[in-house]
């Protein structure tokens, strides 16, 4: 299977099933049991995705409304790929763009050779700070705090736990949302900021 990268070919080929976990930092993954892991970036659990928290918060109106609901799609397709195992290029390239989509395609492709998945839940609470439909494309911008201290990275073969110890239970993240055409909104950049508390 290929994930594809904008009007190019990211060449990253996963089985057919992808096995994942998408990790915004799995550099330290590892497929042995012995060595754990950085903590996941935000996602949720292995039954169907919650609904994710959000904040109207911020600009008024029809845009920020749908940016919500452009990174409430961009979370679950997060979440499922991650706790089930498979990933659909398609669905992802449906939520994500640019740096966001690279992020999800080469996490998936790590968390599959470290044979990592994730249980539990995460919740997250999105921000819309700033809407600029002046421009072309359409931009916005996001801040998130996502409580992640009930999102576990496992080694699917053993179901021991593979996150790092002092694991912070909540994340700030940074998003930026871009309007395709045709009015749908995606993510097109999801940054964790680790110096930050939330």
């Amino acid at each position: 299977m290929v994930l594809r990268k904008g009007p190019g070919t990211v060449r990253r080929p996963l089985a057919a099933a992808l096995v994942v976990g998408i990790a915004l930092t799995m550099s330290a993954c590892s497929g042995k049991d012995h060595e754990p892991v950085a903590p996941a970036s935000p996602s949720a659990p292995a039954t169907p995705p919650p609904s994710t928290a959000t904040s109207a918060a911020g600009p008024a109106g029809k845009d920020t409304a749908d940016v919500l609901a452009a990174y409430q799609a961009y979370t679950e397709a997060k979440i499922t790929a991650m706790t089930t195992g498979q990933a659909d290029p398609d669905k992802l390239l449906g939520v994500a763009t640019g740096s966001a989509y690279d992020g999800l395609a080469g996490d998936i492709t790590r968390a599959q050779q470290a044979g990592i998945l994730y249980k539990g839940t995460e919740v997250t609470h999105p921000q819309v700070t700033a809407v600029n439909v002046s421009d072309s494309p359409h931009k916005a911008t996001l801040t998130d705090c996502v409580d992640v201290s009930n999102w576990t990275a496992v080694f699917s073969a053993s179901g021991k736990n593979a996150a790092a110890t002092g694991t912070p239970g909540r994340l700030y993240v940074d998003v930026e949302a871009v309007q395709a055409a045709g009015g749908t909104w995606r993510i097109s950049a999801y940054s964790p900021d680790r110096s930050r508390t939330c």
